[in-house]
């Protein structure tokens, strides 16, 4: 059991021998035709950063399922007519569950609240009316991603006896996104046991998030939490032993 960094938001989850990949927005330094097959996509949502301009390709290359909230697939399902089949379009919603192979994906609320600067980072940069509502978390054999969001009691509810030994979370507190104290009050209360930082690294030149994942180790510190900050590098592995995940 294992998770790689992949930049952004962007992580690849290996469990069971099944990769996979969260908000796959793969640019440099990562080369994603040299990564590991994914089996299976997850999209947060439809904003640029999370990848799903990159469907396509990954498809081509892949064959792999694609899952995300149901007015993404159906999105998809247009734009990829007759390019990407409907059977590889999974649609999840809030509480909801899928199985893939042996994994059970549970799709969790997250709160995106974009503001005015935030929609004119969009409208410049996005390339695409994918819709960025609403937003999935995902859930699986521990592991939880947060897409974007920022605190909302709707995430220790919905992972109510789901334990969690890994927490993916957005950091930067900028455009939506939750900041270290937020992040660790998300930890705390789901029960994670350690934090892996992200969303925190500057899309565009002069475009900077506010916090970068030394703030959270910082904070951490300061708070005395248990709860282990595994910030990593772009591309770094993080392997979970039996006991680590348990």
């Amino acid at each position: 059991m294992s998770l790689s960094y992949l930049g952004h938001s962007a992580v690849r989850f290996t469990v069971s021998g099944v990769n996979v990949y969260v908000d796959p927005y793969l640019k440099d330094p990562v080369d994603w035709t040299k990564l590991p097959k994914g089996d299976l996509v997850l999209f947060s949502h439809g904003h640029f950063d999370h990848g799903v301009l990159m469907a396509l390709k990954l498809y081509e290359a892949w064959h792999c399922k694609f899952a995300g909230p149901r007015v993404l697939m159906r999105w998809m399902a247009r734009k990829y007519r007759k390019r990407i089949p409907n059977e590889a379009l999974i649609s999840i919603d809030h509480h909801e569950t899928i199985s893939f192979n042996s994994i059970n994906v549970r799709a969790i609320p997250a709160h995106h609240p974009v503001n005015r600067l935030g929609k004119t980072i969009l409208h410049l940069h996005a390339r695409t009316r994918a819709p960025g509502k609403p937003v999935n978390g995902y859930y699986f054999e521990g592991f939880y991603h947060a897409g974007d969001t920022i605190y909302t009691q709707a995430i220790r509810d919905s992972l109510k006896g789901f334990p969690v030994h890994t927490a993916c979370l957005p950091i930067g507190g900028k455009y939506g996104v939750a900041s270290p104290d937020e992040a660790l009050k998300i930890a705390e209360e789901i029960g994670a046991k350690r934090i892996v930082p992200l969303h925190f690294q500057a899309l565009v030149e002069r475009v900077p998030f506010r916090y970068q994942s030394s703030d959270l180790v910082k904070h951490a510190k300061a708070t005395g939490t248990s709860i282990e900050i595994c910030p990593l590098a772009i591309g770094e592995l993080l392997e979970l032993t039996a006991k680590a995940s348990g």
